[in-house]
């Protein structure tokens, strides 16, 4: 499994495999032409920016690209929404 070490500029502390057999949730994006793309969030990471506090969990997609993000306090913190919100078990996490 890839290890990723940084994304956006923040150094990740943990992730979720990206390797396809998870399908977290669905992004949709309106174009202007008012076409919808979907993007399917495949993974999750927790990083943190150095000059930052707090946490922030990223959804990422199969090329871990984030497609959105949620910051939270603390990393406890973020383990327990993404545990809430996307059904991630502590046995999913890297």
């Amino acid at each position: 499994m890839t290890k990723v070490n940084e994304l956006d500029g923040a150094k990740v502390i943990k992730q979720t495999k990206n390797d396809g057999t998870l399908k977290l949730s669905t992004m949709y994006f309106e174009e202007k032409d008012g076409t919808t793309i979907e993007v399917p969030i495949t993974a999750l990471a927790i990083a943190k920016y150095e000059e930052e506090r707090g946490y922030y969990l990223f959804m990422c997609d199969s090329e871990w690209t984030v497609q959105d993000d949620h910051h939270l306090e603390s990393l406890e913190e973020a383990i327990t929404w993404a545990e809430k919100n996307f059904d991630v078990t502590d046995k999913e996490w890297m």
